[in-house]
């Protein structure tokens, strides 16, 4: 009897110890699961944070470019409205001109009416008159020519000033890219400690230069330098600058990498 009740307690430790093993498996299955869900909602909080700062920086470029094109539009306005003032003094110096002309017309008509036989008894007369109206067709002449200069001299202010309005419009955006650059931080990525390189997951389309300067962080603390050796549209790969590197601390993928300062 004291044999068969040891062996159902054998038995029943058997049992227990299965039962405590399936529990437990079921137990770190469960943890892997609750780890693979948090990597996931984290890398979805930081891939919706990114679309949010291009978005952001999107919204930004575009309302400074709006208000180059706006400054362009108004000098290209205030330039074409000069012309339109010299054409119509242009216009106004062709009428008078058409006046002395038909002016001299009338008098030549007089003077035929006064003389219809051809002879005039006063030339000094007719001499006069006729000098008077070339005078004043030299003078007005002369004025149409001046009209034509201004003309030409605003049409060249307008070109300048074109061209100056381009130029800073230019300038605008690629001030704009600059200062979105200097707020831009990116994220450590991958490290390879035994070629001292680290790849980054920011490139070409976030605005970053080949001659761009990187700095790591972690937290608040700059723990190294980095130099960009291959740039790419959306990864950078740059080598750890050892003599920036702080003493006991290893860069390691999830570091923050900044840009320094860019005027």
């Amino acid at each position: 009897m004291k044999k068969f009740i040891m062996i159902l307690a054998g038995f029943a430790m058997l049992g227990a110890s299965v039962v405590g093993w399936l529990n437990k498996a079921e137990f770190e299955a469960a943890i892997d699961e609750h780890k693979t869900l948090v990597a996931n909602v984290t890398d979805v909080t930081a891939k919706l944070g990114e679309a949010e700062d291009k978005r952001d920086e999107s919204t930004t470029k575009e309302t400074q470019s709006k208000d180059a094109r706006n400054q362009a539009a108004a000098a290209i306005s205030d330039s074409e409205q000069k012309l339109k003032i010299a054409e119509r003094a242009l216009e106004d110096v062709t009428s008078e001109l058409k006046k002395v002309e038909i002016e001299k017309k009338e008098i030549d008509l007089a003077v035929t009416r006064a003389f219809p036989d051809g002879n005039i008894n006063t030339t000094d007369d007719l001499n006069a008159t006729l000098t008077m109206l070339k005078d004043q067709l030299t003078t007005a002449q002369t004025k149409k020519t001046e009209l034509n200069t201004q003309l030409g001299t605003a049409a060249q202010a307008k070109q300048v000033q074109v061209a100056k309005v381009k130029e800073e419009e230019t300038f605008q955006v690629q001030r704009a890219q600059r200062l979105a650059l200097n707020s831009l931080v990116a994220t450590v990525i991958a490290v390879n400690k035994e070629w001292d390189f680290v790849m980054i997951n920011a490139g070409r389309a976030h605005g970053v230069a080949a001659d761009a300067s990187l700095l790591v962080k972690r937290g608040n603390t700059r723990i190294a330098r980095l130099r960009i050796v291959t740039l790419e549209d959306m990864v950078t790969v740059a080598d750890l600058i050892d003599e920036s590197m702080v003493k006991g601390i290893d860069v390691q993928p999830g570091d923050k990498v900044i840009f320094e300062n860019v005027q």
